[in-house]
């Protein structure tokens, strides 16, 4: 009869620790926005604090087509310049949204060049 149980212990623990990490897998802690979209040009990367935003409580589908991430809601065409995508579609509605303060000042996201 213990070695059923301790048999049956193990089992269960294959099948609910996998199922245990993935449900803590919310993606990387953080993401070179300038590397992921291959954008060129002088400003300084956005490096997007994605741990931060989970933190916060923003949900994956606030940016994502589903709830376990993957692609964005939106398509990320014009890259550069201060109309781009992220700004008008991803970031700065999201930031008057939610209050953000500074919320669409470039050095809220844009580090400062370094000296």
């Amino acid at each position: 009869m213990k070695k059923i149980v301790s048999a049956a212990f193990v089992a269960a623990m294959f099948l609910t620790v996998p199922l245990m990490a993935s449900a803590a897998d919310n993606g990387p802690a953080t993401i070179d926005l300038k590397a992921k979209f291959a954008i060129e040009g002088a400003k300084s990367a956005v490096v997007f604090q994605h741990a931060k935003h989970h933190e916060k409580g923003v949900a994956c589908v606030k940016c994502h087509k589903e709830a376990t991430g993957g692609p964005l809601l939106v398509t990320i065409a014009v890259k550069t310049g201060a109309k781009n995508d992220f700004h008008e579609k991803m970031c700065f509605p999201c930031h008057v949204e939610m209050n953000v303060p500074k919320g669409k000042a470039c050095t809220t996201c844009h580090p400062a060049a370094a000296k």
